[in-house]
């Protein structure tokens, strides 16, 4: 796990670099034998459609599930490609309710509806062993909203139900419906918020992600926009509306975290009346491809509640490291003994990643680990090489000493569920990409370079220390070039802002006090006459370890926080599940 992690990292250190590298790989690979190569992949994987031609949505039985006939299943696949196998097929049906499963095909654009169970999982909010009934469906969606014409896709939607009187929560699923890279419909996640209300749920696979591929398996991008996902939700929303399977007076709650709560905001800006209430968690609000917020903020007291010695302390270190060439040379020896297969670089080249990785591996501490697990492994000046190596490697996926197994265990599910993985392709493309079938570029980072923008490192703990050289290869940030897009530069991010402003929709953002998105939240004067903040403070006591961080823990907030939110989810019809 460590050595994905540190190859995760390099990749952020060499982004422009290995762009132009891995577009010249690309060119120099033997057309004729990746053309060869995709003929086979589209005769061999023909399981969803990017065409127009209508299907049987009415199959008699949930399982197998089986193309009704080879052209409406048929994929592109991008030249070199090598697609996956799509496991979500793979999970066992059951009989489930036939009520829901004949209600659910009746939809005029819903096929391929099965049931299946969820894995046996662990409830945090109930503290409890649950396993779900759920119902996986495809709904054949616009490949563009602006012009139908363009034919359909399958979008990839998951439903669980609580009963016909309970509410029904939408999550606005920011990449594929996976869980942990599983890609494996039986260990699907859910929000907490689903528990909470003793909810209903409807999972929403966002374009482009896992299996809903409007161009196919390719490294086209034409309709991935934040607008397009939101039309997509609008659609599917209002058919499971029109057709009864949830009560016709089931309220409605939009939420997700991270991305997923960014398309939480964004469907709330485009649809403001279409949910009763709207709680992303950990939203930024990113206005350039380098915004300097999010980064920023970690850079100061505010996001290690009010400490400013605590503060000064991982400082200090930052500084250290920086000004020591002996003490990075010494940290070089030590990752090429800890990964030689990855060591092949010059000792300069190995340098300035490492330097990189103590900027670049700073922001998802912060984000998921609570600074109390790794406050005792932040060196001081004069301590060992090792030391300041564990430091500058540790990160999210980093088993601290003093946390426990229960504990660990939790913050991998979290930053396993929001990070995005998809296709299997978590390695540095940089490293992976030259050797073996070109991949998949991931959709998450396309769509950065189009609307959503990106964080910038922001080096000013160090700056006096760095060297302009250093200091740009630190900072360097997305490159829509390497995709073939173009990035909106902000454009729908400030419009967005300006609607929020303007609207009336009943929103309630959460962000953690320690976590770095926080940086870029919306600001208080784009707020509209219906929109909340509440803050959700970090904590010292291991009974609430992940308080204030980059997720939807409420098990873990204080009394106060929850009853905050609560109050104001009663206000609006819901009743929490305390």
């Amino acid at each position: 796990m460590q050595a994905k992690s540190l190859l995760r990292r390099l990749h952020l250190a060499q982004r422009l670099e290995n762009n132009i590298k891995i577009e010249t790989i690309r060119i120099m690979k033997t057309k004729n034998l990746w053309m060869l190569a995709a003929i086979l992949i589209c005769g061999a994987m023909m399981m969803l459609t990017s065409c127009s031609s209508d299907d049987d949505n009415n199959d008699s039985e949930p399982t197998p599930l089986t193309p009704s006939s080879e052209e409406e299943y048929k994929i592109e696949v991008g030249e070199g490609m090598v697609m996956p196998e799509n496991a979500f097929l793979k999970v066992p049906a059951v009989a489930g309710d036939q009520n829901v499963i004949n209600a659910l095909k009746a939809i005029d654009k819903v096929t391929d509806v099965k049931a299946f169970k969820m894995f046996e999982k662990y409830d945090y909010w109930t503290a409890k062993v649950i396993t779900k009934t759920a119902y996986y469906f495809n709904y054949k969606q616009d490949i563009d909203h602006n012009n139908p014409s363009k034919g359909w896709f399958k979008q990839q939607c998951v439903l669980t139900l609580a009963g016909q009187d309970r509410p029904t929560v939408l999550h606005t699923e920011g990449y594929a419906l996976d869980y942990r890279g599983k890609n494996q419909l039986d260990s699907i996640g859910e929000p907490m918020l689903v528990s909470v209300l003793d909810a209903n749920c409807l999972q929403v696979e966002y374009r482009y992600h896992g299996w809903s591929l409007p161009e196919g398996y390719t490294n086209k991008w034409n309709y991935l926009t934040a607008k397009q996902h939101s039309d997509d939700l609008h659609a599917i929303v209002t058919a499971i509306k029109q057709s009864g399977v949830v009560g016709k007076n089931s309220k409605w709650l939009a939420t997700g975290v991270s991305k997923n709560g960014m398309a939480t905001a964004h469907y709330a800006y485009h649809y403001p009346n279409e949910m009763d209430a709207y709680v992303p968690f950990c939203a930024p609000f990113l206005s350039s491809l380098t915004d300097k917020r999010p980064y920023s903020y970690i850079l100061t007291k505010e996001a290690f509640n009010e400490n400013e010695e605590k503060m000064n302390k991982v400082k200090a270190a930052f500084r250290a490291y920086v000004a020591d060439k002996s003490l990075q040379a010494q940290c070089v020896q030590l990752y090429r003994t800890a990964f030689p297969d990855y060591a092949g670089n010059t000792d300069e080249i190995l340098r300035m990643h490492l330097l990189s990785t103590l900027f670049a591996t700073y922001y998802p501490m912060m984000s998921y680990v609570t600074f109390k697990k790794w406050e005792n492994m932040i060196p001081q000046e004069g301590d060992s090489a090792q030391k300041f190596y564990n430091f500058l490697m540790a990160d999210e996926h980093t088993k601290y000493a003093d946390e426990s197994d229960e504990e660990y265990e939790r913050r991998q599910d979290t930053s396993n569920d929001l990070e995005s993985d998809d296709d299997d392709v978590a390695e540095p493309r940089f490293l992976t990409r030259a050797v073996g079938p070109v991949k998949r570029d991931d959709p998450y980072y396309v769509q950065m370079c189009i609307d959503l923008g990106n964080y910038g490192i922001v080096t000013a703990w160090a700056d006096d220390l760095l060297t302009p050289a250093e200091k740009q290869e630190i900072t360097s940030g997305s490159n829509p070039s390497a995709y073939g897009v173009t990035y909106d530069n902000g454009k729908y991010i400030k419009e967005l802002l300006e609607g929020m402003k303007q609207s009336n929709c009943h929103i309630m953002f959460v962000y953690g006090m320690q976590d770095p998105w926080t940086g870029g939240q919306i600001p208080n004067d784009k707020m509209g006459v219906n929109c909340r903040k509440l803050f959700i403070q970090s904590s010292d006591e291991s009974e609430r370890s992940s308080a204030g961080l980059h997720n939807d823990d409420i098990d873990q907030w204080n009394q106060s926080e929850r009853t905050e939110l609560f109050k104001w989810l009663n206000q609006l019809g819901f009743l929490a599940n305390e």
